[in-house]
């Protein structure tokens, strides 16, 4: 019978982690200082600045930590580009991602290297647990997916694996699937991660190792605003066209798609283009009591606050 590995298996492995940030300095400090804490130490801190006007450069280079590397874009390019530059000049075996306003606890990339080098080479992914914290510290929402294998029939409608600040890959991946689609404002991550789940196997950490702080001030990209809806249409529309061939023989999943869609135009109060993709939801697949559920809630109630 094989052992399981240890730390001291893995200890030569170099880690690059990707921290994109924009106008963040006050909360991107925190998270460097959670990549710096971490209990595995072999590791790359790249922190790429998607063109701040803050003081992000002089907080980041006040870091006297070799593993830190500052990388700055002079105009901004979004996040997708940011986290691009980072895996296009990392060093490491594995790569990993983590956002400015999010924390990673201390044992995060130990027990995913752990996980990973326990795994076959046609797992190229391994994900974590994340909670989602308010500004006093409150659980708000908790994520716990336990999905692994080959997962991308689950994932290629929702996205029910961890986020983005859970990753952890293999190198080689890019090499395969490419790297983050930078003309999607909206669903990038969800957008890799389905990608990197119809080449590789995944597996996942069950525990806690990300903790997400939503309540911080600063705009998010999923924020619900109008831009925000409509990025987020934008990346439901990409499925459909990145993923034709398997959603034409996915039915049910392309008709969830079309039921998210519709659900955005119902928040934007757009009742024609909301109607038009209930329509393609049911004649898609006429036999989802999901997606019926679904319309005639975002329909009521949005119809109801129009009237208001």
């Amino acid at each position: 019978m094989a052992l399981e590995p240890t730390l001291g298996d893995v200890t030569e492995s170099l880690v690059s982690v990707v921290i994109p940030t924009k106008n963040r300095s006050k909360l991107v400090l925190r998270a460097i200082q959670s990549v710096l804490g971490q209990t595995y130490n072999n590791i790359e801190c790249i922190v790429v600045d998607d063109g701040s006007k803050d003081n992000t450069e002089e907080v980041v280079r006040s870091i006297k930590d070799s593993r830190v590397l500052y990388i700055q874009h002079k105009e901004s390019k979004k996040a997708s580009a940011a986290r691009n530059s980072g895996i296009k000049c990392s060093r490491g075996e594995y790569v990993a991602f983590l956002d400015d306003d999010d924390v990673w606890r201390p044992r995060k990339i130990e027990k995913q290297i752990l996980l990973i080098n326990s795994l076959p080479k046609d797992f190229g992914m391994v994900y974590c647990w994340m909670n989602y914290y308010d500004q006093s510290g409150n659980i708000i929402k908790e994520h716990h997916p336990e999905l692994r294998g080959d997962v991308f029939i689950d994932v290629i409608d929702f996205q029910r694996i961890g986020g983005e600040p859970t990753l952890f890959l293999r190198k080689e991946v890019f090499k395969i699937v490419g790297y983050f689609d930078e003309t999607l404002p909206r669903g990038n991550d969800g957008d890799f991660i389905r990608r990197v789940c119809r080449k590789y196997m995944v597996d996942f950490v069950p525990e806690v190792l990300v903790d997400v702080y939503t309540e911080h001030g600063y705009e998010r990209i999923s924020d619900s605003n109008r831009c925000g809806l409509f990025n987020a249409i934008l990346g439901q529309e990409a499925k459909l066209k990145k993923f034709k061939a398997e959603l034409d023989r996915l039915p049910m999943q392309k008709a969830n798609i079309y039921a998210s869609i519709a659900g955005h135009y119902f928040h934007l109060k757009e009742w024609r283009a909301a109607f038009r993709n209930c329509a393609k939801a049911i004649s898609t697949y006429p036999f989802n009591l999901t997606i019926y559920k679904k319309i005639i809630f975002d329909s009521f109630f949005l119809i109801r606050s129009y009237f208001k």
